[in-house]
């Protein structure tokens, strides 16, 4: 097997790596490869290119390995591999990817490391999941208990929620991801801007989207609004407003305790935490700082968010100086001079976006991550063992 115990607490209660700093033990870090190409889907508002070249895709994946040769060498921890942008199961060189040794090589060397890609497993023939797990389960290229995790976006509203063929077909995937595959499994909903935005999404429907998700086909769903992908910066603002307003709309106390809102937590994927995305670009792969706001965001006009060429230790050095700026700058920053989040967004980059999209004043929704507060945050069993290994 391979799925954990209590599934949907596991991933939507807050775990190890939301721990104040006091209390952690580590230092994360996630690194994002854009290497597939190709999808057979045209989800709404998708803004990820479909025809990345792979002929780049060497040079990328090399410098994945530089950058997670760079997290062992400064004793931190590679958490998560991604492997993107398109859709892990109808890409084209999916198979190409998986086979590469260097990418074998990288989570061989990470034991705490899992994969992450974004995966319509949904409609995805069992065939071809049995294809793909053929590769991961090969223990001559990958751990036997290495964790998986794949991140499906909810396409139509009304067939994820009321069509039954729908619901048994993505139930036969999960029920072999628990007794096909020695590979320890996550996968999660996720909700993006666009769709919502597009779909006019009420409260009563995101309710039963929760509701369905979580008793029903036994996980959670993340909001990812992916906006940050959008050609301009104005789509993208449309795009952050939009989801902000969104959540005010479906966030209430009654359900906040459903809602998986990392970003209410101050510490997850905050001080203790770093991501980087590597893209193909005109003269070679481009190596980016992300921006955690709502998601691994990336925004790849901003100049001080470009790390190509940097070793992973300059890296740290670029982070820490913009973390800095940014707390210096929240003094300035209308919403932010007394936010109690202003280290955290400062640690995020957030103050980066801010610059990044123009916008002088807070780019969260500050009532829906009031609901949230005294971050009473209820732990997974992960955390519990490292509160309970403190104390």
């Amino acid at each position: 097997m391979t799925m954990q115990k209590s599934y949907c607490k596991q991933m939507r209660y807050s775990g190890p790596e939301s721990l104040p700093p006091s209390d952690a033990s580590k230092f994360d870090v996630l690194i994002q490869m854009e290497v597939l190409a190709g999808c057979d889907h045209g989800c709404l508002g998708c803004f990820v290119d479909k025809n990345i070249d792979p002929a780049m895709n060497q040079q990328i994946i090399d410098r994945a390995k530089e950058l997670a040769d760079g997290v062992k060498r400064t004793g931190l921890n590679l958490r998560e591999f991604v492997i993107g942008p398109t859709d892990f199961f109808t890409a084209t060189n999916t198979e190409s990817v998986l086979n590469n040794s260097v990418v074998q090589d990288i989570m061989r060397e990470h034991t705490g490391a899992r994969i992450a890609a974004p995966a319509k497993f949904d409609t995805a023939s069992m065939d071809k999941v049995k294809e793909i797990f053929a590769l991961l389960d090969d223990e001559d290229k990958y751990r036997r208990d290495m964790i998986i995790e794949f991140i499906m976006p909810i396409g139509r509203i009304e067939q994820m929620l009321d069509d039954d063929d729908y619901f048994d077909a993505v139930m036969e995937k999960v029920e072999f991801f628990k007794s096909g595959t020695p590979k320890m499994m996550d996968w999660s909903w996720t909700l993006q801007a666009s769709n919502v935005v597009g779909k006019k999404i009420d409260k009563d429907t995101y309710n039963r989207i929760i509701d369905k998700a979580n008793n029903e086909y036994q996980t959670i769903v993340e909001m990812n609004p992916a906006f940050s992908r959008a050609r301009s910066e104005l789509i993208q603002r449309k795009n952050l407003f939009g989801w902000n307003d969104f959540l005010g709309k479906v966030i209430d106390e009654d359900n906040a305790n459903t809602t998986v809102m990392s970003m209410a937590n101050l510490y997850c994927n905050s001080i203790n935490f770093i991501g980087l995305t590597i893209v193909p670009g005109e003269n070679g792969p481009t190596t980016h700082l992300n921006v955690m706001l709502h998601e691994q965001a990336f925004f790849l006009n901003n100049k001080k968010l470009d790390v190509t060429g940097l070793t992973f230790e300059e890296i740290l050095q670029r982070k820490n100086e913009l973390v800095t700026k940014g707390i210096h700058k929240s003094s300035k920053v209308k919403d932010c001079s007394d936010c109690q989040f202003a280290v955290a967004c400062a640690s995020r980059l957030i103050f980066e976006a801010q610059e990044s999209l123009n916008i002088n004043g807070c780019v969260l929704n500050k009532d829906v991550l009031n609901n949230y507060n005294p971050f009473d945050f209820t732990w997974n069993d992960g955390a519990m063992e490292k509160l309970g290994a403190k104390a």
